[in-house]
C-alpha cells in the first residue's frame, strides 16, 4: 500500500470532519477532528473497528459503563453516490464477548453528517433516560424519561413534534432495548433495523433512549466535483440496470423469492428451526406468490437516501386476524424468518415484521429463539404451563405474534427467550442444547447445509452468524466463476467469501448499500466504482489495490478485537452441529449436509487467503506486518495468542 496517501492526505471533501465524542456517566462532550483517523481507515466500519479496538480494555464486559457504542456514517453517505446511505455500528457483542457490529440505511446517516457529524462515540451510563440531540457540529443531552417506554413508532412521532419546525432525523430503541432483550436493535425511519449484536441492547443499559440529527442549515462537499458527478452518473447507470433492481421494481421481493421453483427456495432456507432445508412448493406459493402471498398487500414502495431501487415495500392489511397492520418491512429476510417457522400467512409476517420495528427487535434473533421454543414445545420439552397457555405449534402466526410482545417486555416465556438460544437452552436443560441454532453464541436463521460458501461466510463471520460479510454468491475480484462452479459444492467457495467480505468491508467504509453494489444477484457496483467515486469525494489518488489493503485492514482489525476479548480460534468457525451430522430430507438436495472433512479443506484456504495460522486460526506477525498493523501484532503478542511467522 502506497504510504503517501496515509501519512499526508488531508481531510477535505465528504467528511463532516468531526467525531463527537459522549460520557453518558459525566454528562462531558467533546470533539476531535476526523482527520486524525479518516485518511487511515476512511471511515464507517473500519474508523469504529479501530477506536473500538484501540480504547476499549479487554476486560470490560458488554454491560460495564466503560463498553463502547459506536455510530459510523460512511464517507459518501450525504453525498449524491448511489445507496450511500449506511451507518455502523460497533460495541461489544452481547453473545460472543467479541465484536459487535450493526449496519442500518435509511436517512439518518445523511442527517447526521449534515448536521456536521461523521463519528459519535458513547461512553457511560445516564443515570436517567437521555437522549442525544446533535446539530451544527455539536451536541447535547436532553431529558427522556417522558419516552421511555414507548414504542419506537412513538419515540419517532414524539421526538419529531418536539423539534418542530425544525426537520430531524431518528436512531432510537424501543422496549426491547430498555428491557436488555439480547436481540433487540437500533431502528431508524421506523423501518430501518440495526439488527444482530445486540446494540439495542447496549444502548438500553447505558440508558441512552435515542440520537436525534438536525442538519439543517449543514451541507457536504465533495473534493472534484465533475469527476464525482461524473462517477455519479456511470454508478447510476449501473444500478439501474442491475437485474436485482428491475426484479424489486417489479415485485420488491429482493432475488427471485416471487417464483416457487426459484433455486433461492432450494438452498437459502431451513425449515422448522433447521430440521430440514426443503419447503414444500405449495407453501412458498401461498407466502410469496404475487397473487396470493406478500405481494397481494404490496401498496407503494420506498428507498433509502439516494438509493435508485428501493427494497422497502409498504404493505397494508385489510382483512382477516391481522386487519389493520400497514407499515414497511423488508421481504427477503421475513420470507426465511416464516419459513424456519413454517408460516405461510403473509398477513402474519406482515405484523410480525411491523411489531417487531415498533418494539426495537432484530427480527432475525427473534425468530431464531422463537423457532427453538416451537420445537422445544414440539418435543415436550416445553409444556403448556411453562408457555403461559400458548400452544407452540408451526405455522401458528397468531402465536409469534404473541412471543414477539412477550419477549420484547420480558413476560413469563418471554424472559428466557430474550436470552438467546445459548443461555435460553442452558437454563432449560432437558437436552434442548441440541437444537439451539447459534454462531459463537448469537442467534442464527441462516442455511448451512447446501450453500457452502454462505455457511462459510456465516461460520466465520467476525460479529458472528449473519450473511452480509460475504457469501460466495456475488461477482469475482479473482476473475469468472469456472464454468464447474456451483453454489451447493466446496470448491472454490473461500476465495470468493474472502472477496466478498473485503467488498463488504469497502461498502460499510463508504456506506453503500450491498444491494447497488457487489451482492448476489445484483451485480451492479464494484471496487473500480468504489475507487472512482472515493477519489473524487475525498480527494484521495487510491488505486483498486490500496482500497483492497485498507478493506483486509479493517477485516484484520475485527479479527482482533475477537482474539484480545474471546478465546474464540479456529474451533469455533464451524456449522452449529445439527448442520454437520443431519442431512437435508427432501428435495433436490436431499442428503446434503456440512461435512467435517470437506470444511477443514475450506477452512484452510480460507484462512490462507488472510494470511493465519492454520491449526489455530490466530493471525500471524506477518500477516498483519504485511498490513501495516504492526501495532496490533503488538497487542496480540503481549497477550500471548499472536503465531510468530
Amino acid at each position: 500500500m502506497r504510504r503517501a496517501f496515509v501519512e499526508r492526505n488531508e481531510v477535505k471533501g465528504s467528511w463532516a470532519g468531526r467525531i463527537l465524542r459522549v460520557d453518558l456517566t459525566t454528562g462531558r462532550i467533546w470533539t476531535e477532528e476526523t482527520e486524525k483517523y479518516a485518511s487511515s481507515w476512511i471511515g464507517g466500519r473500519a474508523l469504529n473497528s479501530y477506536l473500538l479496538l484501540k480504547e476499549m480494555d479487554s476486560r470490560t464486559r458488554w454491560f460495564d459503563s466503560e463498553n463502547l457504542l459506536i455510530f459510523g456514517v460512511g464517507a459518501l453517505v450525504g453525498t449524491l453516490a448511489p445507496g450511500a446511505c449506511r451507518v455502523s455500528i460497533e460495541t461489544k457483542n452481547v453473545f460472543s464477548g467479541g465484536k459487535g457490529s450493526a449496519n442500518v440505511g435509511g436517512h439518518f446517516g445523511a442527517e447526521l453528517k449534515y448536521a456536521g457529524v461523521d463519528h459519535v462515540v458513547i461512553t457511560g451510563k445516564a443515570e436517567r433516560p437521555l437522549y442525544l440531540f446533535v446539530h451544527g457540529g455539536k451536541g447535547e443531552l436532553r431529558d427522556a424519561r417522558g419516552l421511555w417506554g414507548k414504542t419506537t413508532f412513538e419515540t419517532e412521532e414524539l421526538l419529531e413534534a418536539m423539534h418542530k419546525p425544525h426537520r430531524v432525523r431518528i436512531a432510537s430503541i424501543g422496549p426491547a432495548g430498555e428491557n436488555r432483550v439480547k436481540g433487540s436493535g437500533v431502528v431508524c425511519d421506523r423501518a430501518k433495523v440495526a439488527g444482530g449484536s445486540g446494540v439495542g441492547c447496549v444502548m438500553g443499559d447505558k440508558n441512552l433512549k435515542a440520537l436525534v440529527a438536525c442538519g439543517e442549515g449543514g451541507a457536504i462537499g465533495v473534493a472534484r466535483p465533475e469527476p464525482f458527478f461524473r462517477a455519479v452518473e456511470a454508478a447510476l447507470e449501473k444500478v439501474k440496470q442491475s437485474p436485482l433492481t428491475e426484479g424489486m421494481r417489479k415485485r420488491t421481493l429482493a432475488g427471485r423469492w416471487s417464483d416457487p421453483n426459484s433455486t433461492n427456495w432450494d438452498f437459502l432456507i431451513s425449515c422448522r428451526n433447521g430440521q430440514d432445508d426443503y419447503w414444500e412448493v405449495e407453501k412458498r406459493i401461498r407466502l410469496a406468490h404475487p397473487e396470493q402471498g406478500f405481494p397481494r398487500y404490496r401498496k407503494s414502495v420506498s428507498a433509502c437516501m439516494t438509493c435508485p431501487a428501493g427494497c422497502m415495500p409498504f404493505s397494508e392489511v385489510g382483512e382477516g386476524v391481522f386487519s389493520g397492520a400497514r407499515g414497511e418491512g423488508f421481504w427477503s429476510n421475513t420470507i426465511m424468518d416464516a419459513v424456519r417457522l413454517d408460516i405461510t400467512d403473509a398477513t402474519g409476517m406482515i405484523k410480525a415484521w411491523i411489531l417487531a420495528n415498533e418494539l426495537g427487535l432484530d427480527t432475525d434473533f427473534a425468530t431464531n429463539v422463537c423457532a427453538w421454543a416451537f420445537e422445544c414445545y414440539e418435543k415436550k420439552l416445553l409444556t403448556e404451563r411453562e408457555t403461559d397457555g400458548l400452544r407452540l405449534e408451526w405455522g401458528n402466526a397468531e402465536v409469534f405474534v404473541e412471543l414477539l410482545k412477550r419477549v420484547a417486555y420480558r413476560q413469563g416465556i418471554g424472559d428466557l427467550l430474550a436470552e438467546g438460544v445459548r443461555e435460553a437452552s442452558r437454563r432449560l436443560g432437558r437436552g434442548a442444547e441440541g437444537f439451539a441454532l447459534h454462531v459463537k453464541g448469537q442467534d442464527s436463521i441462516e442455511p448451512f447445509r447446501v450453500p457452502k460458501g454462505w455457511a462459510l461466510a456465516v461460520a466465520t463471520s467476525p460479529v458472528a452468524g449473519r450473511h452480509l460479510r460475504g457469501t460466495s454468491l456475488g461477482g469475482s475480484r479473482f476473475g469468472p466463476k469456472s464454468a464447474s462452479f456451483e453454489a451447493h459444492t466446496y470448491e472454490e467457495q473461500p476465495r470468493y467469501v474472502f472477496w466478498q467480505s473485503m467488498t463488504k468491508e469497502m461498502e460499510d467504509m463508504l456506506g453503500i448499500c450491498v444491494y447497488v453494489g457487489t451482492w448476489s444477484g445484483a451485480y451492479a457496483l464494484e471496487p473500480s466504482d468504489y475507487v472512482a467515486l472515493l477519489n473524487s469525494a475525498l480527494g484521495m489518488d487510491l488505486s483498486e489495490d490500496d482500497l483492497f489493503l485498507l478493506a483486509q485492514r479493517g477485516y484484520n482489525l475485527e479479527k482482533a478485537f475477537n482474539t484480545l476479548h474471546t478465546d474464540l480460534e479456529r474451533k469455533d468457525d464451524y456449522p452449529p452441529k445439527r448442520f454437520m451430522d443431519g442431512p437435508v430430507k427432501r428435495g433436490p438436495y436431499q442428503g446434503y449436509r456440512c461435512e467435517r472433512e470437506n470444511w477443514d479443506r475450506m477452512l484452510d484456504q480460507f484462512y490462507d487467503l488472510h494470511g493465519w495460522d492454520r491449526e489455530t486460526g490466530l493471525q500471524t506477525r506477518e500477516s498483519l506486518r504485511r498490513l501495516g498493523l504492526e501495532e496490533v501484532a503488538e497487542k496480540l503478542a503481549e497477550a500471548g495468542k499472536l503465531i510468530e511467522k
